[in-house]
């Protein structure tokens, strides 16, 4: 299927790792790059350790994505490192960046009740305004850590908190938009089938996949086999994928008729 572009997502932390918290982060970024007509092709979990992201961001680099996103580790503390090792993997130093630490003392400004935020701007806050050379501060209107956008090569890489509240308010403001601007119209075909078991159906839809490869085909069981309840789904990305998507729904519907199986479809279309 024609992919619009594609994403990598690097998720740091020791936390996600070790099963401590659920990476919420990831499924959200995935239907968020979904929705506005790209694929995430890959997600990597990495622990709080330079070596680990540095490693992560050079070999996702190498595969030349759209978009490469990080979550995690920008806050205060001393395994916030992300930037760091993103500095590393980038060969550029890690430096203050003036724009970030303007946004840094008007979060604390607004958090400290008329307190003199230069006063509240210790060296772990500072650390907060530690962008690696070359980036653009992304301002954060839920939290205090701004994040990190930087062109490299043909590669974004925008540099994200790992607080779920943070992370969806600062990609819904300052990244959905940039990757909106490449969308492709997208339809989705689903037709929910009922009374051919999926195993018997599989050849077919494999043989719609290979018929039609600008298009993502999957079928989805619902309940167990012997209900013989699944969703065939056909998603389609620019003109000539949704005409495939099209195509495919009217032989599967013909198909379908042909064994005498009743199912229902209906169409979702964004632009």
């Amino acid at each position: 299927m024609s992919a619009g572009f594609s994403v990598i997502i690097v998720s740091v932390g020791n936390e996600l790792l070790n099963g401590r918290t659920a990476n919420t982060n990831a499924q959200w970024l995935g239907q968020e790059v979904y929705s506005l007509g790209g694929t995430v092709r890959r997600v990597l979990m990495v622990p709080d350790e330079l070596p680990a992201i540095e490693e992560a961001v050079k070999e996702c680099l190498a595969r030349g994505p759209d978009w490469l996103v990080t979550t995690g580790g920008l806050g205060p503390t001393y395994d916030d490192v992300t930037l760091e090792g993103v500095s590393l993997a980038l060969g550029v130093l890690l430096e203050e960046n003036l724009e970030a630490k303007e946004m840094v003392l008007r979060s604390l400004s607004k958090l400290n009740m008329g307190a003199d935020p230069r006063s509240l701007f210790t060296p772990e806050r500072a650390k907060m305004a530690r962008l690696p050379s070359g980036s653009i501060p992304l301002s954060n209107p839920v939290g205090t850590a701004p994040g990190a956008l930087v062109k490299v090569g043909g590669t974004w890489m925008a540099c994200l908190p790992g607080v779920p509240a943070e992370m969806k308010a600062m990609f819904l403001e300052h990244i959905g938009p940039r990757m909106a601007r490449g969308k492709l119209r997208t339809l989705t075909v689903e037709v929910e089938v009922v009374g051919v078991p999926e195993a018997v159906l599989a050849p077919f839809v494999l043989k719609l996949a290979r018929t039609h490869p600008s298009i993502y085909v999957k079928s989805h069981p619902r309940g167990s086999e012997e209900e013989s309840k699944l969703v065939v789904q056909l998603t389609g990305r620019g003109e000539k994928g949704v005409a495939d998507a099209l195509s495919a729904k009217a032989e599967l519907t013909s198909y379908l008729e042909s064994r005498g199986a009743s199912f229902m479809s209906r169409e979702l279309e964004s632009q």
